[in-house]
């Protein structure tokens, strides 16, 4: 065989066996790929491939896909036999994973009838479908396909990878999301009429969940944490878990979390800011009290927890040189604020050695070698509602959704300048193409403005000169330009009321609509009941909180203050998931792959201790609000 004596020559020699019978394909292979392609150029029945398909699988494990694909294209054109032609598409799916085509792999891994695949083919599947979940960071979708692929596992070592993945993809769940999940599966496993196997599949889940709940909720209190487990372990003294308990909770890490004593909150609670400082305020006192009922059983030492004591200190009345030295009189060990720039650079100096959460981002610095700005002090760390790392989300969606030349509009402003450049920085950083920004001035004069960024005004020129020049009547089909396929719009909702309208008549008949992406400026509290609807399939991010409006806590929200601004609302939860972090941070800043899930997003710390959020994606449809993912996820 002339492929398989070429593909030799490249690999090196391997361990040798002298047993002719082929392993089994997706099973865990004792050889290296040289060794499977000289068996198969032993091999005298031209019919059997599976010495070709395992040098496929040895190949794309160690990292040689382009030898791979030669190996994978020969076989595509050879006549095989439908198992062998499965097992050639997953192989096929896999190596797509490995270049990280991760797109093209899931529509390749789809397309699988697993009807035909082997025992080890079917782990194999299932496992490649979680780690594509767990790419997208389809938390829900990697932990679904990984409570089926657990139970079908019969090697100690997978069982304890697979578990130890299942937990992390569980403990990304939003923590209602975990509590339903397990009601579900206890009152499933309460039901008399199931089956034995029924009822061990939902005591399995059951199981799980718990376990999951318990990590999420003590991850940084070692001692609750080991209690918690040995609770949960003698609950669930059956469980499959047991034996092969992740090693998150096997081997726990005393990491020292911030459990201040006196914590300083610095906004501003007068003046000029005192409606943002205010609303901000709201949400750390709710956090306060929700943290304070959740953890009132929860007994240390045979002592119960107590609760910080938040001392607050108004930034407009009272300059950050003035309340830095009354840190230290009042035994302040965490402080969460300040919110305004000007008052983060001055303060932050004057506090070196005390844990900061600052609420807006860090003054620009040097760049680190991991291309990172780093704080001033490893206890310093920044959160806040960043218009720019919004920007730049947006960049990786609209991306995702396949466009190749957006346009941005953006008020002729500092802020719209601002991030209307960011867009079109990282969309150069990301796709190696540049785009163009236009800004808008006046409401009024939107229409003209439109018609000049779509160039709908230069085509309505030409048929006014053919008609000056021929004397005829014509025809009159005004065009709009065909090189945009997307535009991201940064503008107040009433702005957008008025933009989109002229978009959608601007653009030509002969044309597809273009879509619209929007920040979540446009995203408004819709007071008549109207505007919603004039949005239909208007694209844009915002808070998880803001979207998925059916959470406990917006709930009460909207009883207590029904139609407060979603200005007013992102800053109530930028508030609550700041008190939530205190907590947190150490093991934000100490794991690289730890998310915490709060009101703003999936947080995580990046290298110049800036916390992250991810933001969600929804859309309009008939009036009503649906969340979004990209193509990528939703596969």
């Amino acid at each position: 065989m002339t492929l398989t004596m070429t593909l030799l020559t490249a690999c090196s020699m391997g361990p040798s066996s002298p047993e002719n019978v082929a392993e089994e394909l997706f099973s865990e292979l004792d050889n290296n790929s040289a060794f499977y392609i000289q068996k198969d150029q032993l091999n005298t029945d031209p019919n059997n491939a599976d010495w070709q398909l395992l040098a496929v699988q040895a190949l794309i494990e160690e990292g040689e896909t382009k030898l791979a694909d030669s190996i994978i294209t020969y076989l595509q054109k050879r006549e095989l036999s439908s198992n062998d032609k499965a097992s050639l598409d997953l192989l096929v799916a896999q190596s797509l994973f490995a270049k990280k085509q991760f797109t093209q792999a899931q529509k390749a891994l789809r397309a699988i009838d697993p009807q035909q695949l082997s025992y080890f083919a079917s782990i194999a599947s299932l496992s490649l479908q979680a780690n594509l979940y767990s790419q997208q960071k389809n938390h829900s979708g990697a932990a679904k396909t990984l409570l089926a692929l657990t139970p079908l596992l019969k090697s100690d070592k997978r069982k304890q990878q697979y578990n130890d993945l299942l937990l992390s993809e569980l403990s990304l769940l939003p923590s209602d999301t975990l509590e339903q999940y397990q009601k579900e599966a206890a009152v499933a496993r309460s039901d008399a009429s199931l089956d034995a196997k029924s009822m061990e599949k939902a005591l399995f889940k059951e199981g799980w969940y718990a376990l999951a709940g318990i990590y999420q909720r003590y991850q940084l209190r070692a001692s609750h944490l080991k209690s918690a487990l040995e609770d949960w372990k003698y609950t669930y003294a059956q469980h499959p878990a047991v034996p092969f308990m992740p090693t998150q909770l096997a081997n726990i890490v005393e990491f020292k979390s911030f459990q201040p004593t006196n914590i300083a909150v610095l906004l501003p609670l007068s003046g000029r800011f005192q409606q943002q400082g205010k609303a901000i305020q709201q949400g750390i006192f709710d956090a306060f009290y929700r943290q304070q009922q959740a953890s009132s059983s929860v007994v240390s030492d045979g002592q119960r927890v107590n609760a910080p004591t938040l001392h607050f200190y108004d930034t407009n009345a009272q300059p950050v040189t003035e309340i830095a030295p009354l840190l230290a009189q009042n035994n302040i060990d965490f402080v969460i604020g300040p919110l305004l720039k000007n008052d983060i650079d001055v303060f932050l100096p004057l506090v070196e050695k005390m844990p900061v959460l600052a609420l807006n981002s860090f003054s620009t610095l040097p760049s680190t070698d991991n291309n990172a700005q780093a704080a001033a002090s490893p206890w310093h760390y920044s959160f806040s509602l960043s218009p720019e790392q919004e920007a730049k989300q947006a960049v990786q969606f609209i991306s995702e959704n396949q466009h190749q030349n957006p346009l941005v509009i953006a008020p002729n402003s500092d802020y719209g300048r601002r991030v209307a450049q960011t867009f079109k920085d990282e969309w150069l950083a990301q796709n190696q193409r540049e785009i163009e920004q236009h800004f808008f001035t006046s409401k009024s004069k939107l229409g003209s403005f439109i018609g000049r960024v779509l160039q709908t005004d230069e085509s309505k020129a030409r048929i006014n000169q053919m008609q000056s020049i021929t004397n005829l009547p014509l025809e009159k089909e005004v065009r709009s330009r065909s090189d945009i396929d997307a535009i991201y719009l940064v503008s107040k909702r009433d702005e957008l009321i008025l933009i989109k309208p002229f978009i959608d008549v601007s653009v030509s008949p002969f044309a597809d609509k273009i879509p619209i992406y929007a920040s979540s400026r446009s995203h408004e509290f819709d007071r008549g009941g109207l505007q919603n609807r004039e949005l239909s399939n208007f694209k844009f991010s915002d808070l998880p909180f803001l979207i998925n409006q059916q959470n406990a806590i917006m709930t009460e929200l909207n009883k207590v203050l029904p139609r407060q601004s979603y200005s007013e609302l992102r800053l109530f939860a930028l508030g609550f998931d700041s008190y939530q972090l205190v907590e947190q941070l150490v093991q934000l800043q100490n794991n690289t792959a730890y998310r915490y899930q709060g009101l703003v997003g999936e947080l995580r710390l990046d290298l110049s201790n800036t916390v992250q959020p991810q933001l969600s994606w929804a859309k309009y449809y008939q009036g009503n609000l649906v969340e979004i993912t990209s193509p990528a996820a939703s596969e």
